[in-house]
């Protein structure tokens, strides 16, 4: 993978005088003010997983099979304010306990920041601002990220009890989702198929041994710049990751198409995908 040339050792911020703030708030700021408060994400992400003990990053990383990058949240935060995705699930599944420091200590403040913005967009709603495949910003916005506290599971999850859900209560379509499939106290299951609905994934898991051996994980992979322009990390990270079967690949085009308006907070995007179990298939 070839990485751009420009870059830093390690997570960066710029400090650069921005000017003050003015009424009324137009667009070009509110987009601005969003990326200072992705970049202050990504900052405090990168210093709290740094902070971890060996045994907490273990924990973390699921006994080493997972990155802990792989464990950044910036992107899907970026996803959900472009209503490009309903929901975003942030969760540890290896360590749930670490789970609720890092909402408190990360997340929270994020929505904090994030929130006073989008209750400063007065940008009317229109058809195509309501519409999910629409990635027009700005727009109002009213975060929130709720624990699952149902005994709820998946047949790819064992229990998603205590995890953590991020969506927009003035998209009526995020939250209806949200709370119907992920809050409902009453509900115990979740299908795969509802959950790709919700986390906008573009393919399906296999339902056979045929379709067993065609599947093919994917990944977008993203970095971000400082104020100054300066690649924030010296490698590419995961921003998020699904998996389709080889039939599917045509819908990861399209998705990739929408999902690169990332790009409006500074965040460039590049996606891969590990196709060593269908090279011998032929490509559509």
């Amino acid at each position: 993978m070839q990485s751009p040339s420009r870059s830093t050792n390690g997570p960066t911020s710029c400090n650069i005088n921005c000017g003050s703030n003015s009424l009324p708030v137009s667009d070009q700021d509110i987009i601005r003010r969003t990326t200072r408060v992705l970049r202050q994400l990504y900052l405090r992400e990168t210093h709290w997983l740094s902070a971890r003990t060996p045994d907490q990053s273990l924990l973390l990383s699921q006994q080493g099979q997972l990155s802990l990058t792989e464990q950044l949240h910036y992107g899907e935060v970026a996803f959900v304010l472009l209503r490009l995705k309903p929901c975003a699930i942030i969760d540890f599944a290896g360590d749930r306990i670490q789970l609720a420091d890092y909402i408190s200590a990360v997340i929270e403040p994020t929505i904090r920041d994030l929130n006073a913005l989008g209750a400063a967009t007065k940008t009317p709603p229109t058809a195509a601002a309501t519409d999910s495949n629409s990635a027009l910003y700005p727009r109002p916005f009213q975060l929130t990220c709720s624990r699952i506290n149902g005994q709820l599971a998946s047949p790819e999850v064992a229990t998603w009890t205590g995890a953590y859900v991020l969506y927009d209560e003035l998209w009526t379509d995020s939250a209806d989702w949200v709370r119907a499939n992920l809050l409902d106290p009453l509900r115990t299951t979740v299908s795969e198929d509802a959950l790709a609905k919700g986390l906008d994934y573009p393919g399906s898991l296999p339902t056979n041994n045929e379709d067993m051996m065609t599947i093919v994980p994917v990944s977008y992979l993203g970095r971000m710049k400082n104020e100054c322009g300066e690649w924030m990390s010296d490698r590419w990270e995961c921003l998020t990751s699904f998996v389709v079967l080889h039939r599917q690949l045509h819908q990861v085009a399209l998705h990739r198409i929408r999902y690169e308006a990332v790009k409006i907070f500074d965040i460039e995007m590049q996606v891969t995908m590990d196709t060593s179990l269908i090279e011998d298939l032929p490509v559509d």
